[in-house]
This record gives structure tokens, sequence and C-alpha cells, in this order.
């Protein structure tokens, strides 16, 4: 299946974002051909723009990777905003996708749609109950994604996947302090600290991290496996403290300050991962890059941006 992308072509949305431009990297030079619009290009929100794009382009892979995204700030005061931009995106990638006779649709969900239930996270329990309410209109927009693939499935007989991707990190994140998740604030508090690194909570709080690479491999490997029906766990299977995490980084960047535990803030969620059995089942692995591995990978990258 070397050949699989050969003289294809493969449009993704949001190229231009974190897991998008690592996907452009990845999938650069396997032989297909890759379409990239920005948002002026393609309005994904707006129905005839989508179809235009379509219409004009004959597109044999769709990964979409689109959204509006924001901090649990942003989440809470747009809530309105969230779900309207990514439920229109989800809507419309995959209703034309289907339309204009696309081969395959993978598309990336979101592990924050999970409700809190039993630990390790399994597909089974996705639909026992609300998400957080702080981001619901983000979280269920991208279940809506599931649904429409489902029900795609099954009146059209459309090949659709849908992805639920833990805790991402890797080259090309956002490290802005006022809105980045919690690997890469890291790892810019401790490169750019002047001796004392604060950190919110105890660090007793677990979380499942995957390096970007392998979200792209598995994007990838969905792809050319066909009749996957979703949606599927993408992590690691391994749960990390906070403290862990936060060692790491110490350690490979070298700090020799010190570190001050923030205890006034919360912990969040006391523990999250996932069982990846379904995903080894079907797509025959679980990925493997080590947090240290991706963590190098990812601290190396930013010192030389």
């Amino acid at each position: 299946m070397s050949d699989f992308f050969n003289n294809k072509t493969v449009l993704i949305t949001g190229a231009h974002g974190f897991v998008g431009k690592n996907l452009v990297g990845f999938l650069d030079g396997n032989g297909s051909t890759l379409l990239t619009p920005d948002k002026h290009e393609l309005n994904l929100v707006d129905q005839q723009s989508t179809c235009k794009y379509f219409k004009e382009n004959q597109i044999d892979i769709v990964v979409h990777l689109a959204g509006l995204v924001g901090g649990i700030w942003a989440n809470k005061n747009a809530l309105g905003d969230f779900f309207y931009q990514n439920a229109m995106m989800g809507i419309n990638a995959l209703h034309y996708s289907y339309e204009s006779g696309v081969k395959k649709f993978v598309g990336l969900a979101a592990g924050c749609g999970y409700p809190d239930t039993k630990i390790p996270y399994s597909e089974d329990n996705f639909w026992d109950g609300l998400p957080d309410m702080n981001s619901y209109g983000y979280s269920m927009a991208k279940k809506n994604l599931i649904i429409q693939s489902w029900a795609y499935r099954d009146q059209y007989g459309f090949d659709s996947t849908i992805l639920l991707p833990a805790n991402l990190y890797g080259p090309h994140d956002n490290f802005d302090l006022e809105s980045s998740h919690v690997v890469p604030a890291l790892v810019r508090k401790f490169i750019e600290s002047d001796g004392t690194v604060s950190v919110w909570g105890s660090g007793k709080a677990s979380r499942e991290f995957i390096y970007v690479e392998d979200v792209c491999r598995a994007i990838s490997d969905c792809c050319k496996i066909p009749d996957l029906k979703g949606p599927y766990n993408l992590g690691t299977g391994k749960e990390t403290s906070v403290l862990d995490l936060v060692e790491t980084i110490k350690d490979i960047t070298g700090f020799d300050g010190k570190i001050s535990w923030d205890t006034s803030k919360p912990d969040g969620q006391v523990r999250r991962y996932y069982d990846m059995s379904k995903f080894k089942e079907d797509i025959g692995y679980v990925p493997s890059t080590s947090l240290r591995e991706g963590l190098v990978n990812t601290i190396n990258w930013y010192r030389k941006k």
C-alpha cells in the first residue's frame, strides 16, 4: 500500500494550522497532489463557497482538520460561535465530499467531547453524558461530525472515519502563553524562564499526550484502510502525571531554577487517558512515540524557530 496516494488529490482543510502543517510535511513526496486552501479560498462555514470549491476540484481524499479553536475562556464566552462555526465546517466538508464523489473522508473530532466517565476512556462511553459545560459548544459540534459520518455511511455507503485525538503536542503548536495548552506553555516557560517556573495545580492530575507525527501517521493509515467506522480514540494509551511532564521538560531543557506549584489554581479532571484497544484491533498498532522523544523533538524545534 506504499503507492496508495500516487496520483490522488488530497484536500487538507485547516492545512495552515498545527496538525495541518505537520500533515502537509508528512504527506509531501508521497505521489499525491495536496490541496491546502486557506479560509479565504475555501470558507467551509459558507455552503455556496464549499459547493463551488468541490465542483472546481476533482478530489479523491479529504482530511478535515479545520476548526475554530481556543482556550477555555474563549470557549466559555462564545459557546454559540464555537458551535455554529465548527458544526457548519463539518457538515459542509463531509456533505460536499459525499456529493462530489470523494472516496474517503478522515476527520478529527475532539476528546473533550467525553463526559466524566470511567478510566480509561472507551469509545463506548463517549455517549454516556454531556461534556464539560465550559466548552460544550465546541465539543458538541465535533460530536455532530461523528453522527453525520454514521448517517452518511448508513444511507449512502459513504466511507468516512472520525478520530478523537488525546492531548496533542509537537512542532508548529501554539506557544502563546495566553492561549496555549499545557505542553507548549511549559516548554516556553522553561526555555524562557528567568529562574522560576510557575505551574498551575498540584501536579497530581494525569493526562495522555500524543506526538503530532503519530497523529499524521494515523490519519494517513486511516485514509488507506476502507470501511473504518469510528470514532476511534487516538492516543498512546499511557497516563502521565503533570508532575512527571514537568520533570521531563525540566530535564530536557536543562532548567536548574525553581518550580513553583500554584495550588490555588485547579488541577482540572483528576485522571484522563484512553483505552486504545479498538484502534489497535482495526488499524493494527498503538502510536508509540515516547513522551520524552516527542518532547526532545518539540523543544529542539522551538529553540530553532
